[in-house]
């Protein structure tokens, strides 16, 4: 009994705590628009080996789709341009992957991870609403032969966190738009 409220005066102790130096979750990003859009192009994904070896080929946009649904969760993803208050734009999104640095036997010790987007939006006048503009993550990852499935799983957890980060940058911009 003793110990029972014990526990239960620590428990309101560090709530109270919590509550008077102002925490609060950060709850969901509030999108000052009716509606929107989502417009993406292609991304290109980049690797680059040596200096002579680059590849590149063209993918679908990693980030439209998270960006579609989180309008969609808040209520505010639009079925078509024309029924949107605003046009979301994603161009030229780019994933690159390029050594950072050699061993002495020139193994690959690192490589960076870069994904970048540039975003703009317009309202249904036409007028810009949120100017062009480009984000860019960078994450820089070990590398070791003897651990290749664990490495590629590395570089796959760090390319779903850039694109979460992202979009929370996304919507956070998206929050400040003035007049749609």
């Amino acid at each position: 009994m003793r110990r029972q409220a014990i526990k239960n005066l620590a428990v309101l102790g560090a709530a109270g705590l919590l509550a008077g130096c102002g925490f609060k979750l950060r709850g969901a990003a509030s999108l000052p628009f009716a509606s929107a859009y989502v417009d993406a192009a292609a991304a290109v994904l980049t690797t680059s080996g040596t200096a002579t070896s680059l590849t590149s080929q063209r993918i679908a946009s990693q980030l439209a789709p998270l960006l579609r649904t989180a309008l969609q969760v808040n209520q505010k993803l639009a079925a078509s341009k024309e029924s949107a208050a605003i046009v979301i734009s994603l161009t030229s999104e780019a994933r690159e992957k390029t050594i950072l640095t050699l061993s002495g036997t020139g193994k690959v010790r690192e490589y960076r991870l870069t994904h970048r987007v540039r975003i703009s939006a317009m309202d249904k006048n036409g007028q810009e609403v949120l100017a062009p503009s480009l984000l860019q993550l960078n994450r820089d990852f070990s590398y070791s032969d003897e651990q290749i499935m664990a490495k590629e799983a590395e570089e796959a957890l760090l390319q779903k966190e850039m694109e979460q980060d992202l979009l929370r940058q996304i919507l956070r911009r998206l929050g400040y738009v003035q007049g749609a």
